[in-house]
């Protein structure tokens, strides 16, 4: 009864939020305290909570337990934990259960993709590690010199730019891509300079340090990644308050349906499934859809600011 009345709440204060997203999670902290609301953005080291009495960012080593309304969400998040912990065949079973709950879920998908060509190569992969081991042995007849954290992040960070194209730096929890080289699978995926790294395989990135992207980043068990990028853009208004493109809300919050070709939405590298974070500076979290077309069509200047957040898919070489 008492979670009926907070959902019955919680919907009344904030109508605007789209409707999948009305459950009620609980997070146990360690001074006894109990909060219920909806964890709308999980990091490595905290959470960004939305209760009744509105938005916080909880870290993770002030939590006791956390637990959310459906099971699905609970088994997405313990594959993560599974997985944050190297144990993959856990993992994959907890994303197999939420997947078969929920064929829709993304995270699901996202999980089972990255986890499916893992657990096959492993062996081959620690077998083919032996074998260097053995013949820079061979060669040098000496063991391989063991590198300093700061050699193995430089060398990982030459690999990640060999490998997609990219040059990371990361400051004050973000991400930040500062050149992507052309020709490069980074720009073959519309990846472009100034772009903030999200999240991978949709896990968020945030405040995560340098060394845990890039591992991140090379730790592909497949030829793709899947990447989520941030992006400012200018986009055209027109007279008639259009940007050639509709808008709906949806459970990840405001996104682009579709972008007719040719449109100023289109031209500015907007596409459908796009999320849209920011319009002039204002959050779009909990912003109903009519405030939203509105923000656009008085935009000063003929041009909306918006911030994007987008998915792609990028191709590279294989191997664990």
């Amino acid at each position: 009864m008492k979670k009926l009345l907070f959902i019955f709440l919680f919907l009344t204060l904030n109508s605007q939020l789209p409707t999948p997203s009305l459950f009620a999670d609980t997070i146990y902290m360690k001074n006894q305290k109990e909060l219920k609301g909806i964890v709308i953005e999980d990091y490595k080291d905290r959470i960004v909570f939305s209760t009744m009495d509105g938005q916080i960012t909880i870290m993770k080593s002030d939590i006791k337990e956390m637990y959310f309304d459906t099971e699905e969400q609970n088994l997405i998040k313990l594959a993560e934990l599974a997985k944050d912990k190297k144990d993959y065949i856990k993992a994959f079973m907890y994303y197999d259960k939420a997947f078969k709950l929920n064929p829709a879920s993304r995270a699901a998908k996202d999980g089972l993709v990255f986890l499916q060509g893992y657990l096959f190569k492993k062996d081959i992969s620690h077998k083919e590690e032996v074998v260097k081991r053995h013949n820079e042995f061979e060669q040098r007849g000496t063991v391989p010199e063991i590198k300093s954290d700061e050699e193995k992040l430089n060398d990982d960070l030459n690999k990640l730019r060999t490998e997609t194209g990219m040059i990371l730096m990361t400051s004050d929890g973000v991400t930040r891509i500062e050149n992507v080289r052309p020709g490069s699978p980074a720009a073959a995926a519309g990846i472009i300079n100034g772009d903030t790294l999200v999240a991978i395989w949709g896990r968020l990135v945030g405040y995560m340090s340098l060394k845990e992207v890039v591992q991140a980043l090379l730790e592909k068990n497949s030829i793709e990644t899947k990447i989520t990028v941030g992006r400012d853009v200018d986009v055209r208004v027109g007279p008639d308050g259009s940007i050639g493109a509709t808008l709906a809300i949806k459970f990840d919050g405001l996104t682009i349906i579709a972008a007719l070709k040719n449109g100023a939405a289109y031209e500015a590298g907007l596409r459908p499934d796009d999320l849209i974070m920011e319009i002039n500076g204002e959050s779009t979290r909990y912003m109903p859809l009519k405030k939203s077309i509105e923000l656009i069509k008085k935009s000063k200047n003929g041009r909306v600011n918006l911030i994007i957040r987008k998915d792609v898919i990028m191709w590279g070489k294989g191997g664990v």
